[in-house]
């Protein structure tokens, strides 16, 4: 006697670093601070402090553990190919 079974597999989307998420928001926030920006200093000020937030998002998103193991796998396929 031969038995059979339907499997199904749902396949949710991967939700997103809340880290990955916030440098996602600086980058928001940076580009709308150009498209409006003017010469003044206040807008200038303000850009730079978007940079500086965004850098350092960058910075601790870097450090998560999981970054830096895709980062090293994509260093080692680097390497083998």
């Amino acid at each position: 006697m031969v038995l059979s079974f339907h499997v199904r597999s749902n396949s949710f989307p991967s939700r997103q670093h809340p880290q990955a998420a916030h440098v996602d928001e600086q980058l928001n926030r940076l580009r709308s601070s150009q498209t409006a920006s003017s010469s003044s200093s206040s807008s200038i000020c303000q850009i730079l402090s978007n940079l500086h937030d965004l850098h350092d998002s960058l910075d601790k998103m870097f450090r998560l553990s999981i970054s830096q193991q895709t980062l090293s796998q994509d260093q080692v396929e680097m390497i083998l190919d």
